[in-house]
């Protein structure tokens, strides 16, 4: 199998884009009286097969006022390049987990759709404005469309190549009068469970539970997606910890590395640069991380030491992050919200909303 990389990338990349994110009128909230959940719609051909090449990134050369990912020509053939070395590492990983690919298949649950709905009924209906509300007679309906879902390589250990589940695709709420009310693309990985493929192929149990996560990580954006419009704290049932005391952080929608500067979505003053976006190397907790800042240190940029990083980057878990929250916690400094940063199709990065200057903490 040749690995379509260029393909997949802008896949992501487009998955990840919303159809804008203004908060509904009083009159659209009124409509809501009620909301509908189906299972999810999967199509039958949305599986594909396990990718276990590094989820990889070109390098980027910047001009001056332009984002973190507008390539020129080098660029391009640097891109080249990545992806050729990535396809030679699939053919690797196909040739040595032959037989868990074919098995893999049989490893994830028959009732995905009904695994979703049940999730997602669970979160929205202990939301705030939803509470209940949920029925299944409502003209109102919120749909999850899984358009793909796969395994993705998600590290290495022992010799092992590791692999989690990964659930792409979309959610809408179309109301009663069929206006759609959020249409939100959504990347949801599962969080901390990572095997040999040879495992989940054998293990149908494990497979399951990891699954679970995936669907877990997909409602909470649905929820956050959902908080977001009423003008709620974007928080759900399954949100993080509080990493400095006080509320647990907000997860935030993915930024678009294509699209992020240093102006864009936040004014980065100190160490923040056209090559990355964070320009100062520091060592935090072992990790060794780039990072950039606000003038006030109350916003950062954090990205590991690589260019184009073996492993996501993330702030849903990322030995990187957990690193930075410690370190954070430590100084008494606590993250109010958070998001990742995506480029094509890898999270490459996030960015802290703080309560005081972690910028400083980070930097010593």
């Amino acid at each position: 199998m040749n690995l379509p990389l260029r393909s997949l990338s802008s896949l992501w990349v487009l998955l990840l884009a919303s159809c804008g994110a203004g908060r509904w009128t009083e009159a659209e909230k009124t409509g809501l009286s009620s909301l509908a959940l189906p299972p999810a719609s999967i199509a039958a051909d949305a599986y594909a097969e396990p990718i276990g090449s590094e989820q990889v990134s070109a390098p980027f050369l910047t001009s001056p006022g332009s984002d973190f990912a507008t390539g020129a020509a080098v660029g391009v053939a640097a891109q080249l390049v990545v992806e050729i070395a990535a396809a030679a590492q699939q053919q690797m990983f196909e040739k040595r987990y032959a037989d868990a690919i074919t098995r893999a298949p049989g490893s994830i649950p028959g009732d995905l759709p009904l695994r979703i709905r049940r999730a997602l009924a669970k979160s929205l209906g202990e939301q705030a404005f939803f509470k209940g509300r949920i029925r299944d007679d409502s003209p109102n309906r919120f749909t999850v469309i899984v358009e793909n879902y796969r395994y993705i390589r998600a590290g290495k250990e022992g010799g092992e190549v590791l692999v989690t589940p990964v659930l792409f695709g979309r959610f809408e709420l179309i109301n009663a009068s069929g206006k759609k009310l959020l249409n939100q693309g959504f990347t949801a990985p599962a969080a901390k469970v990572a095997r040999p493929l040879t495992v989940f192929a054998h293990d149908k149990a494990l497979a399951a539970k990891a699954f679970d996560s995936a669907i877990a990580n997909l409602t909470l954006q649905a929820v956050n997606a959902v908080n977001a419009r009423l003008g709620e704290a974007e928080l759900a049932p399954s949100a993080p910890a509080p990493s400095g005391g006080g509320a647990a952080p907000v997860q935030l929608a993915n930024v678009n590395g294509g699209t992020a500067t240093c102006k864009n979505p936040y004014l980065l003053t100190q160490s923040c640069n056209l090559w990355s976006g964070a320009g100062r190397a520091v060592t935090v907790g072992g990790e060794k991380l780039k990072i950039a800042g606000s003038a006030d240190g109350r916003i950062v940029l954090v990205r590991g030491a690589r260019l184009i990083p073996r492993a996501p980057v993330s702030s849903t878990g990322s030995v990187q992050y957990e690193a930075v929250k410690r370190a954070l916690r430590t100084s008494g400094v606590g993250i109010l919200r958070q998001r990742d940063m995506v480029s094509a199709g890898t999270t490459v990065g996030f960015f802290l909303e703080l309560d005081g200057d972690g910028y400083s903490v980070l930097a010593r």
